[in-house]
């Protein structure tokens, strides 16, 4: 039960780094965008009536992700373990 649990905080910790590191990508690059409006003047299109920022999928996935690197995470501390415990 403690690799486990080991393997499910784990889990947790690698994807809240995960989430951070991508907010904090997307900060970055807003902060330093600048729109090229001189280029841009002669290009006349449609323009967009919706505006996504960031993903649009499910947030499901991340569940099914998170349980799934806890699942590798456990059996790869069970093979350490059983390795040390053998030598």
């Amino acid at each position: 039960m403690k690799i486990t649990k080991r393997a499910m905080l784990l889990s947790t910790a690698l994807h809240l780094l995960y989430f951070v590191a991508m907010f904090g990508v997307g900060f970055i690059r807003t902060l330093n965008y600048e729109p090229d409006i001189i280029a841009e003047a002669g290009n006349v299109t449609t323009l967009q009536n919706e505006v996504a920022i960031g993903t649009t999928g499910s947030p499901f996935i991340y569940v099914f992700t998170w349980i799934g690197l806890a699942i590798v995470l456990a059996l790869g501390m069970l093979t350490v373990q059983r390795i040390r415990q053998t030598r």
